[in-house]
């Protein structure tokens, strides 16, 4: 049992073997794949200052620079394999390895907290093979639930070992992990506060005089890191933003969140029906009949942690008040998903732990089945359970149709699942050469994106519906039902006039239209309306790669080569996955060979720099027909020459 860590890690990795070339999903877009700052190194001093790092779009900007530096370094690791950037294995190892990581301090957690190695052990494995612990692993996002609580732990542990052995070195190790914890994530804010819970359960309430003599010693530099975080976020007005505009007023958030608690505690014992996305919604009234039963589940809690106080179970009581504190900052600071599982990531370490106490117990061990303990055989059948349950769960996230229509038939009622499940069907549509799949994409993209308009009924829910109108509007566009398509782009306008997409896909319409416009004046007025719009739309998004590429569309119309260049490389900076940018490069290129031969000028050089952005736009999207045509035409040109 000593190396039982060993066994716990072993199978940790091999659980998550089938989960190897799952793919990005949900905010990966925003934070990874289209996020400029973490393609170079040389960003990584900014990470430390700059909140709007966090994201591509300014306004999803937080303040968790370790997070970022990871996200480097994997992007980095990538380019110097000689990979692809965003080549989803390298994200995908590293979250295992956290994983692997946060298990191996489990056990060491456990045996601090006096338990047996075997105890440690079964924590371990309860800890690497419980199906909560499947979204952290899978979803990329979500590392900052693994790394923050790798710090949490890594806090807790150094501070149990330093009680022990004496000496500053391991409180000091203690006060940097707690340091980078908050670097990573704001809620291991709550690390203090459980070490202090600590300190007067197992020393001052045992020992009063003795245990308060130090106390000031021990725990003063916790708090003074905390404040000095909250300063830092403070400053740099990550925190005032959060707070600016909640989703919800307070007495709804906290119906919701005591809700919530019960409902938390239902994952965590019986983890069956998991889901990215939950059906839970917002209380507004106490005399809820869900609302009167978590009410009621809340007081008995309570009274059960007054018992377990009243009667000295001090380690029960403290893992009860580890998963209350850990879950305390999400429930005060109202957030725009009600519930999800990531958040239950680090209460899950007290679960396991517990359960591990009880499966090991000597009450346990005194019942024998077949000459084996009875708490072997539970522990044996339990590891096999979650393990199942766990390596299904992965597949799930291998695709974003896999894991969003896993999620719309366990939660029906919730518009994002539905809104993402669109976006997955109308980009491989885009993607699709054979008109007929391709279409039956398209419907599916329809019918998904009219399915969020009608259930993002409230304003909690406007951003969904807002982005489902939009969208909708983008695939008539592309079905050439351009009426129909600036009708809903406008009435998402209508809703919110800074909302950017909308506004591009207002000015896509002005571009469409003036190319179509057969007299000159007409489609002059019309590219320099398509303009405006681009331009209020970089003012409110000056990050927006599709912004840039379109415009460059209308300097090309307009006959201005150079400052479409411009336009477009900045959008192939931007999203270097944008095989239409490519495509609208070999254009261009094309363009000037054909000038330069009308000139009688030499045009290889041209026509080999068109030629490669062709290739590379198909390479990219095979089913790109604009690709194709534009090598067709060099081919001719070619010829010709």
């Amino acid at each position: 049992m000593k190396y039982g860590w060993v066994a716990a890690l072993g199978a940790c990795l091999a659980l998550y073997a089938n989960s190897f070339n799952n793919g990005f999903h949900y905010d990966d877009e925003h934070s990874i794949q289209q996020n400029i700052y973490i393609r170079t190194l040389a960003n990584v001093p900014a990470f430390f200052t700059d909140p709007a790092m966090f994201s591509v779009d300014a306004d999803k900007g937080m303040y968790r620079p370790l997070l970022l530096l990871s996200y480097a370094l994997n992007y980095a690791f990538n380019e110097w394999c000689g990979l692809e950037g965003y080549d989803v294995r390298i994200y995908r190892a590293f979250n295992i390895l956290l994983h692997a990581a946060c298990t191996c301090l489990v056990w060491w957690l456990s045996c601090l907290l006096g338990g047996r190695r075997e105890v440690g052990l079964v924590a371990a494995m309860l800890f690497a093979l419980h199906p909560i612990c499947t979204e952290p692993a899978n979803y990329i996002s979500s590392r900052s639930e693994s790394l923050a609580a790798l710090f949490y732990l890594l806090t807790i542990n150094l501070f149990l070992r330093g009680e022990r052995a004496g000496g500053w070195s391991w409180q000091a190790a203690s006060w940097a992990a707690l340091g980078l914890g908050l670097l990573s994530k704001s809620t291991v804010i709550t690390a203090p506060a459980l070490m202090l819970l600590y300190d007067y359960l197992f020393n001052c309430r045992r020992d009063l005089k003795s245990g308060k003599k130090n106390l000031l010693r021990r725990h003063l530099p916790y708090w003074v890191i905390a404040l000095g975080y909250v300063l830092i976020i403070y400053g740099n007005e990550f925190l005032t933003r959060s707070l600016k505009k909640p989703p919800r007023d307070g007495w709804s958030q906290f119906l919701t969140q005591v809700e919530a608690f019960a409902y938390y505690l239902k994952l965590l014992f019986w983890p069956l029906q998991l889901n990215v996305e939950h059906q839970f919604f917002t209380q507004t009234s106490f005399f809820e009949g869900a609302t009167v039963a978590a009410f009621l589940f809340l007081l008995s809690f309570l009274l059960l942690l007054f018992y377990l106080y009243r009667k000295r179970f001090d380690l029960p009581l403290f893992l009860s008040l580890w998963g209350v504190l850990a879950l305390l900052p999400v429930a005060v600071m109202p957030l725009n998903v009600l519930v999800n599982e990531r958040r239950l990531y680090l209460p899950c370490v007290a679960f396991c732990v517990g359960l591990a106490l009880v499966l090991r117990s000597s009450w346990m061990q005194r019942k024998i089945v077949r000459g084996r303990d009875v708490g072997v055989l539970s522990s044996v059948l339990v590891f096999l359970l979650y393990g199942i349950l766990s390596f299904d769960r992965n597949k799930v996230w291998a695709t974003d149709f896999s894991l969003w229509r896993d999620s719309i038939e366990k939660a029906p009622k919730m518009p994002r699942p539905h809104l993402y499940l669109g976006n997955a069907y109308k980009d491989a549509a885009m993607r699709t050469a054979a008109a007929g799949e391709a279409q039956e994409h398209w419907r599916g993209a329809v019918e998904s994106y009219r399915r969020v308009i009608a259930v993002a009924a409230g304003a909690e829910h406007r951003d969904l519906a807002l982005r489902a109108l939009n969208n909708l509007g983008s695939v008539l566009f592309i079905q050439n039902e351009f009426d129909a398509a600036e009708k809903n782009y406008e009435r998402a306008v209508a809703m919110n006039p800074n909302y950017a997409d909308a506004l591009i896909n207002l000015g896509n319409i002005k571009l469409v239209r003036g190319r179509m416009a057969a007299d000159p004046e007409r489609q002059r007025e019309l590219f320099r309306r398509g303009i405006e719009y681009y331009d209020r739309a970089l003012a409110l998004y000056p990050n927006h790669a599709a912004a840039y590429s379109n415009r460059g569309l209308i300097w090309a119309g307009l006959g201005k080569l150079d400052q479409a260049e411009r336009d477009y490389e900045r959008a192939l900076y931007l999203n270097p996955g944008d095989y239409k940018t490519r495509s609208n490069l070999g254009s261009l290129y094309l363009r000037r060979a054909q000038e330069a031969l009308r000139r009688g000028q030499g045009a290889q050089a041209l026509m080999a720099k068109a030629k490669t952005y062709f290739q590379q736009a198909l390479q990219l999207n095979p089913a790109h027909g604009e690709g194709r045509e534009g090598l067709r035409l060099l081919a001719r040109m070619q010829g010709a020459e």
